[in-house]
């Protein structure tokens, strides 16, 4: 505020020294202070203390409209484009885009072409297209980031081809492919699915645009799906070719597509996705990858037929594998994985048996608690086993850290008991989330979106901003399963919810702890945001 009355002052007194008279509330006013400035700073100052004043209103249009025409320093044009920027009327897109300049070489011209560009994308009116669809080959990344923006912001689908085009060049700026991509989310036309599925495993000058083509790939919705079942099973031959040309692993799409899948709950790709749980390869990590990601995304779709094949895999003694099957028969949900879980706790390292006891207190009820109580006995025993085969942490003291896993163990304990008070009560689960600690919030969540009780959808939304990661993407799931079976829990959902959602977004952006977590809520927001 301080530095607006400060312009506006110095303004009035360059006037007043200039001669001029008048009403600083009529367009002539201002008209006749830029005209008597000879220097270009001085136009400019005079444009700011303008837009400061509270003056401008329609009435000043007609005169922009004049002075921008007019105005040959590139500078000042950039001025008079923000203060139409501040009116935002449909009259100016035309008198703006006569003052780009798609051959500005030097900076000035360049940055008074980006703020043109940016007053047309406020502006919004669709008109401008065919105007800022040329600037997507500009020589500057100012302007074409620009365009690139206002045009995905505009959903103008006259620029999917240069779109496309730009996302795939490898001649330009990663910065710029990347903005490409996103622009070719927003728009959601399925013709950019193909090249967004290319990108998803394509990597320049160290950079990945999965994430960018991934969310981008959402949010095309069904036209993606098509493309990604046949990237999942292979028979994309063009895709294939271009692989092998570009020296990717046909294994990528089988881990990437399978992911986009899952995301967007496509039930087409249940068959295939069951046959990835027993992919071979002869590189272990490539094997575990392909299955770590065929059960994420059936466990997301919610796909009862892979409880048994993934309750085989349970006996994986790797933790970071095991993690990924015991998370999926975990939100799968049910009993029926129990007696592998209870094999699977006798085995492998402590961080494996951790992850297999966790299972059991999150799929099972109070018929576990003997389980629960014979495996805390028996910790002890195995911790200091592993002890003995290699250093452990906190292997110093064997039995003081044998019996603290066995109180881990034991205080699984809540869980059992509290399923076997809410069993599928929905509002009971409910109830039991409030002041929860994360792992009961996790386990009610998942309890409740599994219900199908919609009603509850909004108890699981403002519960939204909990830091801890495993419990916030449990709630994440969980609205996304209510919300997709009604329509009315959606509608209540995205007039309540959906701004709290996005400020959450946009105040967590760029905290490294929730990127992963995020991505699931952003592509919950885009859920809500459809029709």
């Amino acid at each position: 505020m301080t530095r607006s009355l400060t312009a506006l002052c110095i303004a009035l007194s360059f006037l007043m020294l200039a001669g001029c008279k008048g009403d600083p509330a009529t367009p002539e006013y201002w008209e006749s202070g830029i005209q008597q400035s000879r220097r270009a700073e001085d136009r400019i100052r005079m444009v700011e203390a303008m837009r400061s004043s509270g003056k401008m209103d329609e009435r000043f249009l007609p005169m922009l409209h004049g002075q921008l025409g007019t105005e040959r320093k590139p500078e000042v044009r950039a001025a008079l484009a923000r203060a139409l920027g501040d009116l935002k009327h449909a009259s100016s897109v035309e008198p703006l885009t006569k003052a780009l300049d798609p051959a500005a070489g030097d900076m000035p011209a360049q940055l008074a072409n980006k703020a043109i560009v940016a007053t047309l994308g406020a502006i919004g009116d669709r008109s401008a297209i065919p105007a800022l669809v040329p600037l997507l080959r500009a020589k500057d990344n100012y302007t074409r980031i620009e365009a690139v923006q206002v045009l995905g912001d505009m959903k103008a689908k006259e620029a999917v081809e240069p779109l496309i085009t730009l996302a795939t060049d490898d001649t330009v700026e990663p910065f710029l492919n990347k903005k490409a991509i996103e622009a070719l989310g927003d728009i959601g036309d399925g013709r950019a699915a193909p090249a967004l599925v290319r990108m998803l495993t394509k990597e320049r000058k160290g950079k990945s645009f999965y994430m960018e083509s991934s969310f981008a790939l959402y949010q095309l919705g069904a036209p993606a799906a098509d493309a990604l079942l046949q990237a999942l099973e292979g028979q994309d031959a063009d895709l294939l070719k271009w692989a092998k040309s570009n020296g990717v692993n046909p294994a990528s799409y089988a881990m990437k597509a399978a992911t986009v899948l899952g995301d967007l709950r496509e039930k087409r790709a249940v068959a295939t996705l069951l046959k990835q749980l027993a992919f071979t390869n002869t590189d272990p990590q490539i094997q575990a990858l392909v299955r770590m990601q065929a059960a994420d995304a059936l466990a997301r779709m919610r796909a009862q037929e892979a409880v048994k094949p993934l309750a085989g895999l349970v006996s994986e003694t790797d933790a970071t594998v095991r993690d990924s099957y015991v998370s999926a028969l975990v939100r799968l949900g049910g009993r029926d994985a129990l007696p592998a879980l209870e094999k699977a706790a006798g085995t492998g390292d402590w961080y494996a048996r951790e992850l297999a006891v966790k299972g059991i207190a999150m799929l099972g009820d109070a018929r576990e608690l003997p389980l629960l109580q014979k495996l805390a006995a028996a910790e002890p025993a195995r911790t200091a086993a592993d002890c003995k085969l290699a250093e452990d942490e906190g292997c110093d003291d064997a039995a003081a850290l044998g019996k603290q896993r066995a109180d881990q163990i034991a205080g699984q304990s809540k869980l059992l008991e509290a399923a076997q008070a809410c069993a599928d009560n929905a509002g009971c689960w409910v109830q039991r989330m409030e002041k929860a600690e994360p792992r009961m919030l996790e386990r009610a969540a998942l309890e409740v979106g599994r219900s199908g009780a919609a009603e509850h959808a909004g108890a699981l939304a403002s519960r939204l901003g909990e830091r801890d990661t495993e419990a916030r993407l449990a709630l994440v799931l969980a609205v996304g399963w209510l919300v997709e079976g009604s329509q009315d829990a959606a509608k209540k959902l995205r007039e309540a919810s959906l701004p709290t959602m996005r400020k959450q977004l946009a105040d967590e952006q760029g905290n490294t702890r929730f990127v992963s977590v995020n991505e699931d809520l952003r592509r919950l927001v885009t859920t809500l945001d459809r029709p």
